[in-house]
């Protein structure tokens, strides 16, 4: 298959990541997105045919976003372009990850940028030794760029050679035009002042750690506090959602939730100095909102439109047209329409509205704007991934797509409202808060957290008497039995340990009541409608799929048997 694929001229706008906001961009990429891995490698060899000369690089493995800006992103207009071809292609056969290429890219290109405005050279390989250590002298600019540098010597002058080093003097000769020049030796040692970033980094990590270490217990204790308020809305949703597999309500379901949390202030006033003097005030809620299924909701929608157009106008007939295939594939096995426990919630925000309404509206605010018509979540772009807080791929989508028809037909249906799966938003409090409590209490590192399974509980758990501020035991008014309570623990490695047998005992008893509402929600008939999201290589979202893990095993179950019998 031959495809081929315009570029614009030098002129256009392009933004900070090289990439032009254009229609020709979003067609391009489309177009790139259609072709095979092997397509693009060819389209990438007919840019530049000199990577031909480059043995042993899998072209095929390089992603659609890394392709995409090389031959259509700042790289494609780079005086450099062809060495950041080539080092795309040499890294990804190092197994580097692929953000990590696309982030080195433009820290390269900084670098060379700054050398080209500096001495005025044409080529990299016009950088001699000299040039560097003159650039190396000034201090103040390599106080800046840290990481731009560190970005360049992890490519040029550490995967490049092990690359190098693998092939003959004849191969060596022939691609050493492709190859961008090296860092002299030791010249981050000299010039870059590395123990002086490092001490800041330190600097802000204990600045961080001492506000946290303040603030621990404020967190904890309003986890403590919002958890038990989600906890009853979702026990009233259910009730509402009994009584209408009953019969008692129809949907539409128009329904009043009210309550009252306990929560602290949002911006607390000039008085509270210290965390001491945080006052927690209880306020009520109230939430006005909708129950829905797909189809009664897009019908409603159709009907609507076809009510506020004039009869015989082309949006009529588009709106009547929906309708009437709605109607078909609300009888086709489809998990959208079929499943009669499909249901959802449009909540009609206002005054007075529960705490967690406000995560669940930015998450609804970012559906349906995502690259190319597809939908975004989080800031993300492409379809989003069905995690632990997040519905059913199939519902996300099934919002993102009126969503995306409201804001194309300049309609405002889900103005002052926000779509959403309140067993979801449960789960990701729930989830949330054990995360949480667990990191505050367990003086265990984070991603030793995220990864809590089953094998790694001591066992037996250990037993022990409830005792009085005076020291005598505490004991039931009912029964008059001593009270006991149990310490779950579970080995996790310390910070610089990665051997199993150097793992100590850790205390996770303060999530041990999030651990057993994990064990009944797992043990529902609906468990395996429980979403979870794949592995992926990129290391910021590895605790997020640790954590999703737990939701899509039965390991939790296990975990929290002890504490539960305790």
């Amino acid at each position: 298959m031959t495809t081929t694929l315009q570029r614009d001229g030098p002129s256009a706008r392009t933004t900070s990541n090289g990439l032009r906001p254009t229609r020709a961009t979003a067609a391009h990429r489309r177009n790139l997105a259609a072709l095979s891995p092997a397509d693009r490698a060819a389209v990438l060899f007919d840019r530049y045919p000199d990577l031909h000369l480059l043995p042993g690089c899998d072209w095929e493995r390089l992603s659609l976003t890394t392709v995409f800006g090389l031959l259509f992103g700042a790289a494609s207009r780079h005086f450099a372009n062809v060495q950041l071809a080539a080092r795309a292609g040499i890294l990804i056969s190092a197994g580097v990850t692929h953000i990590r290429i696309i982030n080195g890219d433009h820290c390269i290109r900084t670098v060379l940028n700054l050398m080209r405005e500096r001495f005025g050279i044409a080529t990299p390989h016009a950088i001699s030794v000299e040039m560097w250590e003159e650039w190396g002298r000034n201090a103040d600019l390599m106080r800046t760029l840290t990481n731009q540098i560190a970005e360049y010597a992890a490519a040029v002058n550490y995967h490049t050679p092990a690359y190098v080093e693998r092939l003959s003097h004849e191969d060596q000769a022939r691609i050493q035009h492709l190859l961008l020049p090296p860092l002299p030796r030791q010249f981050r040692e000299r010039f870059v002042p590395m123990a002086e970033h490092r001490a800041a980094q330190r600097r802000r990590r204990k600045a961080k750690t001492d506000v946290l270490s303040e603030c621990a217990t404020a967190i904890l204790a309003l986890m403590l506090a919002r958890y038990p308020s989600t906890e009853r809305f979702i026990r009233w949703y259910r009730q509402q959602i009994q009584r209408i597999e009953t019969g008692e309500l129809t949907i539409p379901a128009h329904l009043v939730y009210e309550d009252e949390q306990l929560d602290l202030p949002h911006q607390p006033g000039p008085d509270a100095a210290s965390i001491d003097q945080l006052q927690w005030h209880r306020a009520p809620v109230r939430l006005e909102l909708t129950i829905w299924r797909p189809y009664e909701f897009s019908y409603r929608r159709y009907t609507d439109r076809t009510n506020q157009t004039e009869r015989g106008s082309k949006t009529y007939e588009v709106a009547w047209y929906a309708r009437y295939h709605l109607q078909r594939r609300a009888k086709e096995p489809t998990p959208i329409y079929a499943d009669p426990r499909a249901y959802f919630v449009e909540a009609h925000l206002g005054d007075g509205k529960p705490w967690f309404m406000g995560p669940l509206e930015r998450w609804f605010r970012g559906l349906g704007q995502g690259r190319n018509g597809k939908t975004g979540v989080d800031g993300r772009t492409g379809m989003c991934h069905a995690g632990v807080g997040t519905p059913d791929d199939w519902l996300v989508r099934y919002f993102g797509d009126h969503l995306r028809s409201d804001r194309l037909h300049c309609r405002c249906s889900s103005t002052g409202t926000v779509w959403c799966e309140p067993e979801a938003a449960y789960r990701g409090v729930l989830f949330g808060s054990a995360i949480v409590t667990l990191m505050l209490t367990a003086d265990a590192r984070a991603h030793e957290v995220l990864q809590i399974s089953a094998d790694r509980f001591v066992r037996p758990v250990r037993v022990y008497v409830v005792k009085n501020t005076d020291g005598t035991p505490k004991r039931d008014p009912a029964t008059n039995r001593i009270v006991t309570d149990v310490i779950v623990q579970q080995r996790f490695l310390p910070k610089g340990r990665k051997h199993d047998d150097l793992r100590l005992e850790y205390d996770v008893s303060a999530a041990r009541v999030h651990l057993q509402e994990i064990t009944r929600l797992l043990k529902r008939p609906t468990m395996a409608k429980f979403p979870s999201c794949a592995t992926t290589h990129s290391i910021r979202k590895r605790s997020i799929s640790a954590l999703s893990a737990i939701c899509s095993s039965g390991m939790v179950a296990t975990c929290a048997k002890p504490s539960s019998t305790g």
